[in-house]
């Protein structure tokens, strides 16, 4: 609601590619469904490195993404982005609350960034699930009597994609992890 008076909102189906509706070098709001960050390599398998909810924000570059040429955001379901449609400081200048929130939602963007890179470095395919899981677990985890419950249909393909993995290897390494004593 804070972010209404400065930004439209736009509809992207699942499968589509946000830039394809024309909206380059601007910054993206998710006010619904679920958008993923999406890295495809020369020959190589892609590798989601964001995973967008709700009140996440996105910053669509007006040319290649720095690092990633081939960085798409691709709606991972149906979801709604509403479009921030001037700069940063010209949305501060007309709503102050609403500059603020989307400073602190691109900070939170940025430290999300950093932390799935982090994990990508990390060498052991078990490891780098366990801190995935831990990173979504932050961000859609639910304490229970049990632990931490995930409520987020994530794949093992999905999270194989995640981790820069083939499925059938995040499936042995769920079953490593398993006889380990993990609770997953």
């Amino acid at each position: 609601e804070l972010l209404v008076s400065v930004a439209t909102p736009l509809e992207v189906l699942a499968g589509e590619d946000v830039s394809e509706h024309g909206v380059v070098g601007s910054i993206a709001i998710v006010s619904a469904g679920r958008i993923a960050v999406v890295v495809r390599g020369d020959g190589m398998r892609s590798r989601t490195i964001a995973l967008l909810q709700e009140g996440d924000a996105l910053v669509m570059p007006a040319e290649d993404w720095q690092g990633a040429p081939d960085a798409r955001a691709v709606a991972a379901t149906d979801s709604e982005v509403l479009i921030v449609t001037g700069a940063l400081d010209e949305v501060v200048a007309l709503d102050p609350a609403a500059g603020a929130w989307l400073v602190r939602a691109l900070a939170q963007a940025v430290a999300d960034r950093e932390l799935s890179t982090a994990i990508a470095l990390e060498p052991r395919l078990e490891r780098r699930l366990l801190l995935k899981l831990r990173q979504l677990a932050e961000r859609w985890g639910r304490v229970t009597p049990d632990g931490v419950r995930l409520d987020l249909r994530v794949t093992h393909q999905e999270l194989a994609d995640m981790v820069g993995a083939a499925r059938e290897s995040v499936t042995v390494a769920f079953g490593r992890l398993q006889e380990q004593g993990e609770k997953i």
